[in-house]
């Protein structure tokens, strides 16, 4: 396979995951990761107050199948489980008709689950006739005996509940791809089941957060994502974080 993008231990892959994992060459020691979540209704738009702009709701392509795009994500984390080092953990920002299948497959292959919960400082508008904005997700995380567990007094986690602003438009940071997650959200996970020097593998790496987040805490990454604008956002992200590295050298 040849990468789309590959520097300092960061690699990012252009394709389907479920083509592309089995043939990666090296276990992993944590899967950190955020797949489209079965909740996009076809064609919808919020229209916000005056001045407030919009919101696209039809957020990927086949994810308003939701009986599709939830067998392709639980297919695609059943073949990450199997990259997973035996001392790995896994993490999926999920939606909540995935969170029952996804919990089912992990615990029948042995592995333990708990949910994790990013609460928004600002909540996304809400789905067409739910009345209710959407101002937390949910993350599943799936970890077998033994696994690595870093944190260790005051770095040990207070709680499973993240608090973080969502990315808006024109917001410092925030670039073209419609559920951008912070990096608040991302970094913990990284930190906490790996050590510095390890790989972490994100099957659906959008704009590159998990990979940014990971070169920054000295971890290797693994990206592979089926659209190539965002292999292209998330290559343009690691080679801006290079420069700005370079800049602070000089």
């Amino acid at each position: 396979m040849k990468p789309y993008y590959e520097h300092a231990g960061i690699t990012i892959y252009h394709g389907d995951c479920r083509d592309i994992m089995p043939a990666l060459p090296l276990f992993v020691s944590a899967v950190v990761t955020d797949p489209p979540y079965a909740i996009s209704v076809s064609g919808s738009v919020h229209v916000g107050r005056p001045g407030n702009g919009s919101r696209r709701l039809d957020f990927f392509k086949g994810d308003d199948d939701w009986p599709t795009m939830i067998a392709t994500v639980r297919e695609a984390m059943s073949l990450a489980r199997e990259r997973l080092a035996p001392n790995g953990s896994l993490y999926a920002w999920i939606g909540h008709r995935q969170m029952g299948p996804l919990v089912e497959d992990l615990e029948k292959s042995g592995m333990s689950t708990r949910f994790l919960v990013w609460v928004k400082e600002c909540p996304a508008p809400a789905p067409p006739g739910s009345g209710w904005p959407s101002g937390a997700e949910l993350c599943l995380y799936a970890y077998p005996a033994g696994r690595t567990w870093t944190p260790t007094g005051r770095d040990a986690p207070r709680s499973n509940v993240f608090v973080a602003d969502s990315f808006r438009h024109g917001q410092p940071g925030k670039v073209d791809h419609p559920t951008q997650k912070p990096e608040r959200i991302i970094r913990p996970l990284v930190t906490a089941s790996t050590r510095p020097g390890d790989v972490v593998l994100d099957p659906f790496a959008g704009s590159g957060t998990t990979l940014v987040v990971a070169k920054a805490a000295g971890r290797g990454a693994i990206g592979i994502e089926i659209e190539e604008r965002y292999c292209e956002l998330a290559a343009k992200r690691l080679s801006q974080e290079v420069m700005q590295f370079e800049e602070q050298r000089t």
